[in-house]
């Protein structure tokens, strides 16, 4: 190997790889980074001593600390019969970092939202740590992999005792499980309940299934209020930047170069807006559809129409509340238009006129589609499922207008999320939707609400 082996605390996000680093002092060839925390963790997939392996680095202060804690974790998880790729040594990782060594799953793929096959596993799985005393506090669909036809659970830092034992506190530990998936997997809640309910030899109990329910939508709202802040801070998945005239924040996954691109339009957005096609142009605000990078996107530019409605900004972010309620929604898939970034103008903690920079979802709305073709075929079971995943988030929209619809790819997407609050009335939305049609359609949308308990 010919690479030189790098400063483990100089690595940032931007870390190219294949990149080396030194592990008892013998060269690893790091091939592909899973999760970098910097100057904190690295969890990627390492060739050391002739084999691919995957090495969980540790590094700073307290890199011997959580180290040990990651060995205790996943040694309770071999203990209580958890599958777990094998632990197969560590090593010291120059100068002061400490690294686990753990058996690779070639075909490994995280457990997706929804899977309902996967999600019965998992429970299962979660049912026997449980009965040993343990628990995963970080049960995130990532931390579970399949591969080779059988569910891994992985990250042993997360893995800690059930302080408190009894039914209650199990059920506590398994909410947060099943709040990590969307409201769709409200559907079959009861099955997955029951489920572990086997698994644990506890007989049927209705007040059981009630009090599991609300815990898995209080541990949903926990789940999103912490996604949310995620959004205004540097984490693995977002990216911020500021200074005394501008905030930008970024979405990482949006593209690779995606940080310089939202930066680089956060020094100019009125030049990047130049010859942008202007799509809605009204006082409050005017959105735009343009190519950042070569990628389609649209702009909505939330403009400021005098002095006390600048002063009212100060307080009322529009902007941000529509940036958080894109990801609120892409978190609970729920079909949006989701934020790409967001560039707030600013004299020091004032905030003037903001860009969001949303993916682009086309101009084909509801009203256009359905006034000229009516109700095409699955069309109001797309709705009435968004209305009802709405509805199970106890989330309302405020403005659901037939235009505030977009049919994209060949499926319906929630906009205009300004408004969209915990607060509103989730049943008022479909009632506001009935009155963009009239005659057969309203018909139509009023019969499937009705079966469905919209209204």
């Amino acid at each position: 190997m010919n690479l030189e082996p790098v400063d483990l605390m100089r690595l940032g996000r931007d870390v190219e790889v294949p990149f080396s680093i030194a592990l008892d002092g013998e060269p690893c060839r790091v091939q592909r980074i899973f999760r970098l925390l910097p100057g904190r963790r690295l969890t990627a997939l390492g060739h050391w001593r002739g084999r691919d392996l995957v090495v969980k680095l540790f590094m700073g202060a307290g890199a011997a600390r959580y180290c040990a804690r990651e060995r205790r974790g996943v040694e309770r998880l071999a203990a209580s019969g958890t599958p777990t790729p094998e632990l197969l040594g560590d090593a010291l990782a120059a100068p002061d970092g400490r690294a686990l060594l753990f058996d690779y799953l070639p075909d490994a793929r995280p457990l997706a939202a929804g899977e309902a096959e996967g999600a019965m596993n998992a429970v299962r799985l979660l049912a026997g740590l449980h009965g040993h005393g343990f628990t995963h506090g970080d049960p995130h669909l990532a931390n579970f992999l399949r591969s080779g036809g059988k569910l891994w659970v992985v990250d042993g830092d997360g893995v800690g005792r059930l302080w408190r034992q009894g039914e209650l506190a199990e059920l506590r530990a398994l909410a947060e499980f099943l709040a990590q998936h969307p409201p769709t997997l409200d559907a079959w809640l009861e099955k997955l309940l029951a489920g572990y309910a086997d698994s644990r030899n506890w007989a049927a109990d209705a007040d059981r299934m009630r009090r599991a329910k609300r815990l898995v939508a209080t541990a949903r709202r926990r789940r999103v209020r912490r996604y949310l802040a995620k959004t205004e801070r540097p984490c693995t998945e977002f990216h911020t930047a500021s200074n005394w005239r501008w905030r930008c924040l970024v979405k990482r996954a949006w593209r690779s170069d995606a940080v310089l691109l939202a930066e680089a339009f956060a020094r100019d957005p009125e030049g990047g807006l130049k010859n942008a096609e202007v799509i809605k142009d009204g006082n409050s605000a005017t959105v735009f559809r343009l190519k950042l990078g070569g990628l389609p996107v649209v702009v909505k530019r939330y403009n400021i129409k005098s002095l006390s409605h600048r002063i009212r900004r100060w307080f009322k972010r529009r902007a941000l509340t529509a940036w958080r309620n894109g990801h609120r929604l892409a978190l609970l898939a729920i079909p949006t238009a989701e934020p790409l970034a967001l560039v707030e103008r600013r004299w020091g903690p004032l905030t003037g006129r903001c860009y969001l920079v949303m993916a682009d979802k086309g101009d084909l709305d509801l009203a256009a589609e359905a006034g000229t073709q009516g109700w095409l075929p699955g069309r109001l079971d797309q709705v009435t499922a968004l209305l009802a995943q709405l509805k199970a988030a106890e989330l309302g929209h405020g403005d659901t207008k037939a235009s505030n619809f977009l049919v994209h790819d060949g499926r319906v997407h929630l906009i205009d999320l300004d408004a969209l609050s915990p607060r509103r009335d989730p049943a008022a939305d479909a009632a506001r939707f009935l009155d963009n049609f009239d005659g057969t359609l309203r018909a139509q949308a009023e019969a499937q609400f009705a079966a469905a308990g919209l209204i």
